[in-house]
Protein backbone atom coordinates (compact mmCIF):
# COMPACT_ATOMS: atom_id res chain seq x y z
CA UNK A 1 0.00 0.00 0.00
CA UNK A 2 1.03 3.47 -0.84
CA UNK A 3 1.76 5.41 2.51
CA UNK A 4 1.93 9.07 3.06
CA UNK A 5 3.47 10.73 6.34
CA UNK A 6 1.36 13.27 7.85
CA UNK A 7 3.30 16.43 9.57
CA UNK A 8 2.46 14.73 13.22
CA UNK A 9 4.55 11.95 12.18
CA UNK A 10 2.16 8.90 11.79
CA UNK A 11 1.33 7.08 8.48
CA UNK A 12 -1.61 7.03 6.59
CA UNK A 13 -2.89 5.12 3.90
CA UNK A 14 -4.01 7.06 0.78
CA UNK A 15 -6.73 3.91 0.47
CA UNK A 16 -8.16 5.32 3.85
CA UNK A 17 -7.90 9.06 3.01
CA UNK A 18 -9.88 7.98 0.10
CA UNK A 19 -12.71 6.49 1.54
CA UNK A 20 -12.90 9.03 4.16
CA UNK A 21 -13.14 11.35 2.03
CA UNK A 22 -16.02 9.68 -0.17
CA UNK A 23 -18.07 8.91 3.36
CA UNK A 24 -17.45 12.63 3.97
CA UNK A 25 -19.70 13.63 0.95
CA UNK A 26 -21.65 10.61 0.37
CA UNK A 27 -24.81 13.14 1.61
CA UNK A 28 -24.57 14.87 -1.14
CA UNK A 29 -24.90 11.69 -3.46
CA UNK A 30 -28.69 12.31 -4.40
CA UNK A 31 -28.06 16.04 -5.89
CA UNK A 32 -28.43 17.27 -8.45
CA UNK A 33 -26.51 19.80 -10.32
CA UNK A 34 -29.61 20.90 -11.99
CA UNK A 35 -31.06 24.12 -10.78
CA UNK A 36 -35.15 23.76 -11.04
CA UNK A 37 -36.50 27.64 -11.93
CA UNK A 38 -38.35 29.31 -9.51
CA UNK A 39 -41.68 30.68 -10.50
CA UNK A 40 -41.88 34.56 -10.68
CA UNK A 41 -44.78 34.99 -8.69
CA UNK A 42 -43.41 33.36 -5.49
CA UNK A 43 -42.97 35.68 -3.45
CA UNK A 44 -41.33 34.13 -0.21
CA UNK A 45 -38.20 34.80 1.43
CA UNK A 46 -36.81 31.37 0.48
CA UNK A 47 -37.87 31.84 -3.70
CA UNK A 48 -36.63 35.16 -3.72
CA UNK A 49 -32.77 34.00 -2.38
CA UNK A 50 -32.69 31.12 -4.68
CA UNK A 51 -34.26 33.19 -7.95
CA UNK A 52 -31.17 33.20 -10.46
CA UNK A 53 -29.86 36.64 -10.88
CA UNK A 54 -28.17 37.96 -13.91
CA UNK A 55 -25.03 40.82 -14.24
CA UNK A 56 -25.15 43.76 -15.94
CA UNK A 57 -23.90 42.48 -19.18
CA UNK A 58 -25.93 39.46 -19.14
CA UNK A 59 -29.28 41.84 -18.63
CA UNK A 60 -27.91 44.24 -21.73
CA UNK A 61 -26.90 41.48 -23.69
CA UNK A 62 -31.13 40.02 -23.57
CA UNK A 63 -32.00 43.57 -23.69
CA UNK A 64 -30.19 44.12 -26.89
CA UNK A 65 -28.88 47.56 -25.58
CA UNK A 66 -25.59 48.44 -24.04
CA UNK A 67 -24.24 48.12 -20.19
CA UNK A 68 -24.29 51.98 -19.98
CA UNK A 69 -27.51 52.27 -21.04
CA UNK A 70 -28.38 50.42 -17.94
CA UNK A 71 -26.14 52.69 -15.56
CA UNK A 72 -27.22 55.58 -16.96
CA UNK A 73 -31.29 54.03 -16.76
CA UNK A 74 -30.45 52.98 -12.63
CA UNK A 75 -28.85 56.95 -11.70
CA UNK A 76 -31.89 58.31 -13.11
CA UNK A 77 -33.85 56.07 -11.19
CA UNK A 78 -35.52 54.30 -14.07
CA UNK A 79 -34.00 51.56 -14.25
CA UNK A 80 -34.33 47.62 -12.95
CA UNK A 81 -34.12 47.19 -8.99
CA UNK A 82 -30.97 45.38 -8.27
CA UNK A 83 -28.31 44.19 -5.65
CA UNK A 84 -24.82 44.21 -5.09
CA UNK A 85 -22.57 40.66 -4.35
CA UNK A 86 -19.41 42.14 -3.33
CA UNK A 87 -18.25 44.35 -6.19
CA UNK A 88 -21.07 42.86 -8.65
CA UNK A 89 -23.94 44.13 -9.66
CA UNK A 90 -26.90 41.32 -10.09
CA UNK A 91 -30.62 41.63 -11.14
CA UNK A 92 -33.35 39.15 -9.98
CA UNK A 93 -35.59 37.68 -12.96
CA UNK A 94 -38.89 39.01 -11.10
CA UNK A 95 -37.52 42.22 -10.78
CA UNK A 96 -36.42 42.41 -13.95
CA UNK A 97 -40.10 41.71 -15.37
CA UNK A 98 -41.43 43.93 -13.19
CA UNK A 99 -39.46 46.66 -14.57
CA UNK A 100 -40.47 45.94 -17.79
CA UNK A 101 -43.75 46.03 -17.04
CA UNK A 102 -43.55 49.20 -15.26
CA UNK A 103 -41.83 50.41 -18.46
CA UNK A 104 -44.66 48.69 -20.63
CA UNK A 105 -47.02 51.01 -18.25
CA UNK A 106 -45.32 54.49 -18.55
CA UNK A 107 -44.94 54.01 -22.77
CA UNK A 108 -49.07 53.09 -22.67
CA UNK A 109 -49.89 56.15 -20.84
CA UNK A 110 -47.92 57.76 -23.17
CA UNK A 111 -49.18 57.63 -26.23
CA UNK A 112 -52.62 56.84 -27.08
CA UNK A 113 -53.83 52.92 -27.89
CA UNK A 114 -54.71 54.01 -31.66
CA UNK A 115 -50.96 54.94 -32.06
CA UNK A 116 -48.78 52.37 -30.39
Amino acid sequence: MDHKRSRFGSSRSTAVAVVTASAALAHLSGMSNVVSPIAPAAHSAEAAILEPALSISELAAELQVSPQTLYDLRSQGRGPTGFRVGRHLRFRRSEIEAWLARLEDEDAGRHPAGLR
